[in-house]
């Protein structure tokens, strides 16, 4: 009866020790995944803190592995900064869809420079601006392209202006939903400059001149990286916000008609394109001639003057022909005396 308790103490007291020692585990566990350098140097010195006589404070790191446990953080850190960023949810009211929009018009104007002077005044009107222009052509027959930026809650309207200062026969137009790379690319830089705030604060606790090189390294690249964000977001922000319109103009002194839609309309469009085509090609030739005419006058007199001599030419022969033939006549008439 008495070896029965013996045993059944000793299970207890065994029970009561696997106890205490994971429970120390845990805590140990728990207590290091909290980034507490100091006490994880003291933890790699043998001493766990059960000694409640060990002073914490007087266990120092040394800052060469303080500088090289942080690059290996963030180093884990950066690879998850650098996976894809998770898709915003469509419901949140905190991001709004951002769209890149551009479009491209052909425009016909009789009236060339009231329609340029009415463009850019629309332009300035919408609060946008001319990116880039050119004009080219004859002075009845002009064209013209324009690159115009317009903010992006007024590219409807200021389309439909062009439309109404000139006749459109093209338009096209491309959207582009950017908002997951825009999402991405702020996050990268919150993710940037929260690691180089981190860098900064090492090197103030900085103390040997390879722990300041090595740190600064490592800003240099970041720094570099943030500067790279920054200037795609700038430009990706400045597409969002304005849109692109692709303009040509082109002067003309008929509008095309729209395209007939009944046979008695592509009957009646198709004749009345043929008269237009006929006059048009008469006025043409009439113009062509009237311009033509000093040409035509200086080639016809050297055309005369070419006939004139000719004709010299010929009738000199003619009478030295008739010369000769008079001539052998002649010693002919006398050989027979």
């Amino acid at each position: 009866m008495k070896n029965s308790r013996k045993i059944i103490s000793l299970i207890l007291s065994l029970s009561l020790v696997m106890l205490l020692f994971c429970s120390c585990g845990g805590a140990d566990k728990s207590y290091y995944s909290e980034g507490n350098t100091a006490d994880m140097a003291a933890a790699a010195n043998g001493d766990f803190g059960w000694d409640e006589s060990y002073d914490l404070d007087a266990a120092e790191v040394p800052q060469e592995e303080v500088v090289e446990e942080y690059i290996e953080s963030e180093a884990e850190y950066g690879a998850a900064a650098s996976a894809p960023a998770p898709e915003p949810a469509q419901n949140s009211e905190k991001t709004s869809d951002k769209i890149i929009k551009n479009g491209n018009l052909n425009v016909e104007t009789l009236e060339f420079d009231k329609f340029i002077k009415d463009l850019e005044s629309a332009v300035s009107g919408f609060g946008g601006y001319i990116e880039s222009s050119s004009v080219y052509g004859s002075v009845n027959y002009r064209s013209a392209n324009y690159t115009v930026r317009v903010p992006a809650d007024k590219y409807d309207a200021f389309v439909g202006k062009v439309g109404d200062l000139a006749t459109v026969t093209f338009s096209d137009e491309s959207v582009e939903n950017v908002t997951l790379k825009y999402v991405d690319i702020e996050a990268r830089l919150s993710s940037l400059k929260a690691e180089r705030d981190s860098f900064l604060k090492l090197m103030d606790q900085a103390e040997t001149i390879d722990e300041i090189l090595q740190i600064q390294s490592y800003l240099t690249d970041v720094n570099y990286q943030i500067e790279s964000y920054t200037s795609q977001f700038n430009a990706l922000k400045d597409k969002v916000s304005y849109s692109t319109v692709s303009l040509s103009v082109n002067e003309v002194a008929r509008i095309t008609p729209e395209t007939p839609k009944t046979v008695w309309e592509r009957i009646s469009v198709g004749i009345r394109e043929s008269v237009y085509n006929v006059t048009e090609g008469a006025k043409d030739f009439f113009v062509g001639f009237v311009v033509a005419t000093p040409y035509l006058a200086i080639y016809a007199v050297v055309i005369a003057i070419i006939v004139i001599v000719i004709v010299v030419i010929i009738k000199t022969s003619n009478k030295r022909q008739k010369r000769k033939l008079e001539e052998m006549r002649k010693r002919q008439e006398e050989s027979k005396q």
